[in-house]
């Protein structure tokens, strides 16, 4: 077990070991920092946006991503906006007497807004979807999603700006671009040497319309695993529609698969396999080529939490707050805790787990047996036998967990990291 006191970190809300001794972290404002030993040293980062996330793949090559203040934001959603359009189109038409030749264009869009609708009640997406003769919670894609991709808007972001920014230098100089989105970027991880953005259009209540729908885009030509991605450049990059907002990546302990969770589907026309089909986790092959696998959890509760055991078990955490409509407007509503389930043999379970916890982050350590549970009150909870028991360790004042290689690493007080066995810990 080694102790690493950060000097001069107020509060770290992201890190990453690259050796058993040096690495980067992330500080709450969004500041980023090289540590070796205690002793760190600030990266420059640009001034053009907000540091929220970092993914080094090695001590030189790494990428950040953030977003600029974002401007004072309108309620409303793109579909809303469409048939508010379509509405007041349709009022022109009824209730003025316009001359045809200047009005072309409102038949023009009603046509098109009525071929729109009429493709969404195609059924010829449904041969890409598949049941799984292995869980029911889980169905099969079969379409291709890895393409170039454009302009993805969520009018009532405007003015939000989301970047990414490159470097391979060990942060002395950055590429940086703006995402091809006004959604909030909001995960990211690398494949190779290609990394992986997603976001999340609005999960924040308060400044706009709540709004679950996301993407992957992708920064890189890194064509080991996936021969598609040798075109791969601005500005049409290429991405996977994800349909869902987006919380997190996990690798699977193989690194085979990328494990994509966060929010259930987000309904839309036309409606397409990704759209019509239930399910809070997307299991792409790191090919990003199908087959793939959306599986659902047993609530409309987002996953916070994602982590798969060396059994190949899923381990996951539920939010705790569901969104509801109001007066045509969606706010969240907070539960009592978090849920902590274990998808074993294609069924999702309630572990075996100490009464009077709620879980915040899980946790297995790649290649043991070994796994871990924050709870909300900085304690933490150890199994030995992937899940079947627990045990609470004498812990306190945890905020954080993560693995490395086949360590775990926790963030104790605000700028202290503990890196192995924790049940040596004071």
């Amino acid at each position: 077990m080694r102790i690493f006191t950060l000097k001069g970190i107020q509060h770290i809300q992201e890190l990453q070991f690259l050796t058993d001794s040096s690495g980067l972290v992330l500080d709450q404002g969004g500041h980023l920092y090289r540590f070796r030993g205690n002793a760190t040293e600030v990266i420059v980062t640009p001034p053009s946006f907000i540091v929220s996330q970092f993914h080094f793949v090695d001590e030189a090559y790494g990428a950040i991503i953030g977003h600029s203040h974002p401007l004072p934001i309108q309620e409303g959603a793109f579909g809303f906006t469409g048939l508010g359009l379509l509405l007041v189109l349709c009022l022109c038409l009824g209730y003025s007497k316009p001359k045809v030749k200047a009005h072309r264009w409102v038949i023009g869009a009603l046509c098109l807004a009525l071929a729109g609708f009429v493709a969404s009640c195609g059924t010829a997406w449904q041969q890409y979807r598949l049941l799984s003769t292995e869980s029911a919670y889980a169905t099969l894609l079969t379409r291709p999603l890895l393409r170039p991709g454009g302009y993805h808007a969520y009018p009532a972001n405007k003015g939000l700006h989301s970047f990414i920014a490159i470097t391979n230098t060990r942060g002395a100089t950055w590429n940086v671009q703006t995402l091809p989105t006004t959604f909030y970027a909001s995960a990211l991880t690398a494949i190779g040497h290609n990394f992986l953005v997603g976001t999340y259009a609005n999960p924040y209540e308060g400044r706009s319309t709540l709004h679950a729908d996301g993407d992957i885009w992708i920064y890189g030509n890194d064509t080991t695993y996936s021969k598609d991605l040798r075109a791969n450049s601005w500005p049409r990059h290429y991405g996977v529609e994800v349909k869902r907002g987006i919380r997190g990546f996990s690798l699977s302990p193989d690194s085979s698969r990328l494990l994509v969770f966060g929010s259930d589907r987000m309904p839309a026309i036309p409606k397409d396999e990704l759209n019509s089909t239930a399910g809070n986790i997307f299991v792409l092959p790191v090919s990003l080529q199908p087959n793939y696998t959306l599986l659902d959890v047993p609530d409309t509760l987002e996953v916070c939490s994602l982590t798969q055991a060396t059994n190949r078990d899923l381990w996951v955490v539920l939010d705790n707050k569901k969104t509801r409509k109001t007066k045509g407007h969606l706010s969240y509503y907070a539960l009592p805790s978090k849920t902590l389930l274990r998808f074993q043999h294609g069924q999702w379970l309630k572990p075996a787990f100490p009464a009077g916890y709620s879980a915040e982050q899980v946790v297995f350590v790649p290649g043991t047996r070994n796994g871990y549970v924050l709870t909300t009150t900085g304690e933490v909870v150890e199994t030995n036998d992937n899940g079947d028991s627990w045990h609470t360790l004498a812990l306190q004042g945890i905020r954080r967990i993560q693995s490395w290689q086949q360590q775990l690493v926790l963030v104790k007080q605000h700028n202290q990291l503990v890196l192995g066995s924790p049940s040596s810990t004071n």
